[in-house]
C-alpha cells in the first residue's frame, strides 16, 4: 500500500470543509469525513484511480460531495495537495495547483 502524505493547504481544505458542512447541518461534516476516508482507502490501494487533471495532479471525486482530491504520485508516495470545491471555475483550481510549483 501506498503511503498518504498531506500539504498543509490540503489539511487546511479538509477543515474547511467539515466546518462549512456541520454548520450547514449537524453531523454532515462527519458524513464528508468519512466519505473522504473511503477515497483515501481507495488511493492508497490503487493510486492512479483517478484520471488526470492537469500536468501531473490527478483529481478524484468525493462520492456525495462536490469536492475533489487533487493529489500526485511520486513513487510509493501520494502527495494530497489539495482538497477542492468543484464548483468553481476548472482555470482557478488549475491556478491554485500550479502556485503549489512555483
Amino acid at each position: 500500500m501506498s503511503e498518504l502524505v498531506f500539504l498543509l493547504a490540503a489539511e487546511a481544505d479538509i477543515q474547511t470543509g467539515y466546518e462549512f458542512y456541520e454548520a450547514y447541518q449537524q453531523g454532515r461534516g462527519e458524513l464528508f469525513l468519512r466519505h473522504l476516508d473511503l477515497g483515501f482507502g481507495r488511493l492508497r490501494a490503487f493510486p492512479e484511480i483517478a484520471p488526470v487533471f492537469d500536468k501531473n495532479y490527478r483529481r478524484l471525486l468525493v462520492h456525495g460531495f462536490p469536492f475533489g482530491v487533487f493529489y500526485t504520485v511520486e513513487g510509493r508516495r501520494i502527495i494530497v495537495a489539495s482538497v477542492m470545491d468543484l464548483r468553481q471555475d476548472p482555470e482557478s483550481i488549475r491556478r491554485r495547483l500550479r502556485g503549489r510549483n512555483a
